[in-house]
């Protein structure tokens, strides 16, 4: 009978153990290091790395974005970097998302020395399958740059943002997303930023990654080029 009850206590503890693994944590995340060719004026080639990190209890999410980028133009000897920082409060419910975002960006390839930014808007994804998923959104946005010049400017803007994935099958994924960034004051004076990726899955952790993007900017900085775009190779580890 000891051996018995000795046993049982075993098994159990096998599967209350089982159990504890199963559950879902909190935290997932994604690391990047990639290199991407940009087109202008002049050919620029770029080693970006990418950490993403979120946190997640319920409906509640919270996530921050460090992206670090060091470049090398053609004829340059001078390495640069640029860098973006965000950190993003969501609240999804139902398709429905509520989210407040707080952002930093500097890149001294095009005028920027920082771009402090504030935000608040919703979303809602109107395709919730695992296989496709469309999300449209829109917020209320807040910068305050400061050039190398040290120019400082205030502007508001409106941020529209479309989301599209789109999963062919266990191993390959297609993205596209395209935001829409007018200044309140001046409508003529907009970003557009566009993103497609190809996503193809190595193992449960490692993804080999080529996306395409093109940014445009009406009103760009003195000897800015309004328009650039990346080809960027990446591999990225997920948890």
């Amino acid at each position: 009978m000891k051996y018995f009850f000795l046993t049982l206590f075993f098994i159990s503890s096998l599967i209350s153990f089982s159990q504890e693994k199963e559950k879902k944590s909190p935290f997932s995340g994604n690391f990047d290091l990639g290199l991407n060719i940009t087109k202008n004026t002049e050919s620029t080639l770029q080693f970006n790395n990418i950490f993403l990190v979120k946190y997640k209890i319920g409906s509640y999410q919270l996530s921050l974005t460090n992206n670090i980028t060091f470049i090398s133009k053609t004829g340059e000897d001078d390495i640069l970097n640029k860098g973006e920082q965000n950190l993003r409060y969501e609240l999804i419910e139902k398709g429905l998302n509520l989210n407040v975002n707080a952002g930093r960006i500097y890149d001294i390839s095009r005028n920027i020395k920082n771009r402090f930014t504030g935000s608040a808007g919703f979303s809602y994804s109107f395709k919730q399958k695992k296989e496709e998923k469309l999300n449209i959104g829109i917020s209320y946005q807040i910068e305050k740059e400061t050039t190398i010049e040290e120019l400082k400017t205030i502007q508001s803007r409106i941020n529209s943002e479309l989301n599209l994935v789109k999963k062919l099958n266990k191993s390959v994924e297609i993205s596209f997303i395209s935001k829409h960034l007018p200044n309140i004051e001046k409508f003529s004076d907009f970003r557009w930023e566009s993103n497609f990726s190809l996503r193809l899955k190595l193992s449960s952790h490692f993804l080999l990654s080529l996306t395409a993007t093109y940014n445009y900017d009406s009103v760009p900085a003195e000897n800015i080029p309004e328009s650039d775009y990346q080809l960027i190779n990446s591999v990225s580890y997920t948890f």
